[in-house]
This record gives C-alpha cells, structure tokens and sequence, in this order.
C-alpha cells in the first residue's frame, strides 16, 4: 500500500500502487509526478534564455522629447546613473534587471540539466537553489514597474513622452517564462533521482 495526495485539494488516498486515478473531492487527476514537468520546465527556462538577449540589447524604456525619441538599454540606464553620481539606483537596477534575472536563469538550466544528465550534487543542495531561486523571482519586475509607472504618468503627447521599448517585452516574459517554469517544476522529480 502507498500513500498518494491530490495534488489540487490535497486530499489522502491509501492505494495500491501509483497508477493515476480521479480524485473523489474535486475530480483533478491524480498522479504520481506531475506529468512532462521537467520537459516543460527546461522548455520555458530555454525560451527566457534566448528572451534574454533582446532583452539586455534593445532600448528598455523610449523617451520622446520635442519630438526627438531616445531609447536606452538596462547598461546604459546603470552607466548613466553611474556617471551622475547615484551609485545606489544603478547597483538596484543591475541588481533587479541584470544579476538576479542571470542567476534565475543559470539557477533554473543548472537544476534540470543536472537531472538530465546525472551531475554528481546532493538532492538537498539542488532544493535549496531551487527554493532561493523561487524567492528571488518577483524582484525581477522592478524595471517593468518603473517602466509601466512613468509611461502612464508621463503623457504630455509629443512635447514629452515615455513609453516602454522592445526590451521591456522581452524583458516582462523573460521574468514570467521563469516563475511558470519554476512553478510547474514538480520539485519531487529531484528525489526520484538516485541519492548521492
């Protein structure tokens, strides 16, 4: 006899083996693992890489001034503020838009591809950068907030205007591709790996 939860209300069953059934409370199918879940996980977690790039190249926010409209990157955004002595808003804002975002992304490729291929870690080690990495996930949207702020705030038709550029996009489904992907990961999967 094994014992299985549904995965949608949680409730209980004592069952003979781990063969998938409908659950008697809320008719969800309960299975073992949840199916395809590191297959679509890795899936989401490479299409934010390649999202990525057009990301960090294209202009994050467009400034339309007397007509005139100016475009600039994440990096130009923290040399600028660099350059204007705000050491604090560039470290958040490489911090938020650069770092943290790479290390969701590397996180994320590194836990699935070391069950893919078998690289030799502990189960418990690969849980903790996994939860880290979930943590860390939401504090990637501070550009796309700033971003949404000033574009709404700031409408003054051709004389000034802020809008978000090709990058925001980008940027807004590299941060959304990432949580889905570390929510569909059924973290379960990683103990059913032999123990190192």
């Amino acid at each position: 006899m094994v014992l299985i939860s549904c995965r949608n209300c949680h409730e209980l069953y004592e069952k003979e083996d781990f063969s998938e059934f409908k659950c008697q409370r809320c008719g969800h199918t309960v299975r073992r693992r949840v199916k395809n879940s590191l297959q679509v996980s890795l899936a989401l977690v490479l299409t934010a890489c390649i999202l990525f790039i057009p990301a960090m190249i294209y202009p994050m926010m467009e400034v339309t001034q007397f007509g005139i409209s100016t475009g600039s990157t994440i990096m130009e955004g923290v040399i600028s503020f660099l350059e204007h002595g705000d050491y604090f808003i560039a470290l958040v804002i490489l911090t938020a838009s650069v770092i943290i975002p790479l290390i969701k992304l590397l996180g994320l490729l590194f836990i699935f591809l070391s069950l893919s291929i078998n690289i030799k870690m502990k189960n418990k080690t690969k849980l903790r950068v996994f939860y880290f990495i979930e943590a860390i996930g939401k504090w990637s949207m501070i550009d796309i907030y700033v971003v949404a702020i000033l574009a709404s705030v700031v409408q003054l038709s051709e004389i000034f205007n802020i809008k978000g550029g090709i990058a925001a996009t980008s940027f807004a489904l590299v941060v959304v591709l990432t949580m889905i992907a570390a929510h569909r990961f059924d973290t379960r999967i990683i103990w059913d790996e032999p123990r190192r």
